[in-house]
């Protein structure tokens, strides 16, 4: 387990072509590794046993009722928002009612995509992680006929219509796990119209946008947690 090669084949799985070398510093951090294995631990990553949650909450105030005018109903409104990272590059990102446990078996197969999950690729830069999603058009989420390479969760072709969302997170740490915290940075929506792109910016406030915590999800991988014996 010590081995450095097994290490460097693990570092490359999850940084890929920007994973540098041990003989220099890192570029965003000036941070020195002393091994693979160090970097491993050490360097700002994503998690891919499991997906990032939140839980969003908030009032919304209801109509006033037509028999009593000073009755205003409040509705609490309660969502999540999944994200899940794989090592090769593609994410999954959706927002649903749903509670946890039901909720990551819906981004579970990676190959079956429900119509309102966002997916699309990610990058590691330091402590940053940027997203590009996109989410199909309905017409392809309900006839399924996307064409695709095999293992893609990408459609190949270019709507010229289509809806982008640009998202940056900044990896942070639990008490009791490395990497298990994402906050929101930057949320940017761009929107295709006849060639013509409009972007809008969202107000990333902590009430609409808290930090997804990462989740342990057992049906997501077949490595093991722990040491074998």
């Amino acid at each position: 387990a010590r081995d450095e090669e097994l290490w460097r084949l693990a570092c490359v799985k999850v940084w890929g072509l920007s994973i540098g070398t041990l003989d220099a510093q890192d570029a965003e951090n000036s941070t020195v590794y002393y091994s693979w294995r160090d970097m491993f631990i050490r360097r700002e990553r994503v998690n891919f046993s499991g997906c990032y949650i939140s839980k969003t909450t908030y009032l919304r105030m209801g109509e006033n009722s037509f028999q009593d005018q000073f009755y205003r109903p409040v509705q609490l409104v309660e969502y999540y928002r999944y994200i899940r990272f794989m090592p090769d590059g593609k994410v999954l990102m959706m927002t649903s009612a749903d509670e946890p446990s039901q909720g990551v078996t819906k981004i579970r197969n990676v190959h079956n995509i429900r119509p309102d999950v966002l997916r699309g690729r990610y990058r590691l830069f330091g402590d940053t992680v940027t997203l590009v999603l996109q989410k199909s058009s309905q017409s392809r989420a309900t006839t399924g006929h996307v064409r695709q390479r095999r293992g893609s969760v990408m459609p190949l072709d270019e709507d010229s219509n289509a809806t982008q969302f640009l998202i940056e997170l900044r990896i942070g740490h639990s008490p009791k796990r490395r990497c298990a915290q994402l906050v929101w940075s930057h949320y940017t929506l761009v929107q295709k119209r006849n060639k013509v792109d409009t972007s809008s910016e969202f107000d990333l406030t902590d009430a609409k946008y808290p930090s997804l915590r990462f989740s342990p999800v057992k049906s997501y991988h077949l490595d093991a947690d722990a040491p074998l014996d």
